[in-house]
């Protein structure tokens, strides 16, 4: 649906501003075309019709929206209807996201491997594909990072190594969040997402921190999403840096958020259908795999946890 009357325009959501939502218009409203026209000048502050507080219907960032009551001179309108979404992601709320790049640092802070993990199975929850970009690689030597993508190869994700300090990899980088339509970064503060950002986006100027000497982690500066063009037809999203993300899931599919319990899966079944692959009789997976240690606590924490999983929300 491009259009829904003559007095209607589409646009998609960018930032949250308290009560407020700023919407890029595309005034030839095809989103797929105009995304690059994305500027400024397109920007409008809205509104929402009460309409759609009736219908139970949330608007966040990224949403594909139709706004009406146009006021042109003063960037003004209200929000009348919204899309369907194609994905969306909780924490932080994005919606239509079609790729979740984990930035996690090399160094200052040091790779962790339970906290990229939880990063990951965030993605994975939210079924959408993660990639992991390693930063600031030039704080170490090259074996060292050979270790780190080798490692997450074996946990079965790809892997973009960069550095804002010589330009590594960011050639690369930008390639693949030019094939892909919202791209969010995410991940621990202090890792270098703002920093990435504003070399990918010069014009930006977003401020930045220092990694905390005494905590040895970041400083978190990103205080909301906002979404930023990186090309002819993608967006990018600067958000919230969190070092902790809460692990939402059925435990009887928790498994399927691993790759290395899915390649078992594809041409092995357990003996019974509800096994959850710890110590059950007849499971056949092979259990030889260095996140199963991982999977067990973190199946434990879906168990014990006092939120149960309510399906997926949209």
């Amino acid at each position: 649906m491009k259009k829904n009357s003559s007095n209607t325009i589409r646009g998609i959501v960018v930032a949250l501003k308290a009560n407020f939502f700023i919407v890029d218009i595309q005034y030839e409203n095809t989103y797929e075309d105009c995304v690059e026209q994305f500027s400024e000048k397109n920007r409008f502050l809205c509104t929402r019709r009460s309409k759609l507080d009736y219908q139970g219907l949330f608007i966040d960032v990224g949403d594909i929206v139709f706004v009406e009551s146009i006021d042109f001179k003063n960037k003004r309108a209200v929000i009348s209807q919204v899309e369907p979404r194609k994905s969306f992601l909780k924490r932080p709320a994005v919606a239509n996201v079609t790729l979740i790049a984990i930035c996690i640092s090399v160094d200052d802070p040091s790779f962790d491997s339970e906290q990229t993990s939880r990063f990951l199975i965030a993605a994975e929850s939210a079924k959408i594909k993660p990639l992991i970009v390693l930063t600031k690689i030039d704080l170490i030597q090259k074996n060292d990072l050979n270790v780190y993508i080798n490692k997450l190869k074996l946990w079965g994700y790809d892997s973009v190594p960069v550095s804002i300090k010589n330009s590594s990899g960011i050639d690369l980088l930008l390639n693949r969040f030019r094939q892909t339509r919202l791209t969010v970064l995410s991940g621990p503060s202090g890792v270098g997402k703002t920093s990435l950002i504003n070399y990918l986006i010069p014009s930006l100027s977003l401020p930045t921190s220092a990694v905390s000497k005494k905590l040895r982690r970041g400083i978190n500066t990103t205080r909301h999403v906002e979404l930023f063009p990186i090309g002819k037809s993608s967006l990018l999203a600067d958000t919230p840096g969190f070092n902790r993300p809460e692990i939402i899931s059925n435990q009887f599919d928790f498994a399927d958020l691993f790759p290395e319990f899915r390649s078992q899966l594809i041409n092995s079944k357990c003996k019974f259908r509800n096994c959850l692959h710890r110590d059950e009789p007849g499971c056949l997976i092979d259990k030889d795999f260095e996140r199963y240690s991982f999977y067990r606590t973190y199946l434990e924490e879906i168990i014990n946890s006092r939120h149960p999983y309510q399906g997926d929300s949209v």
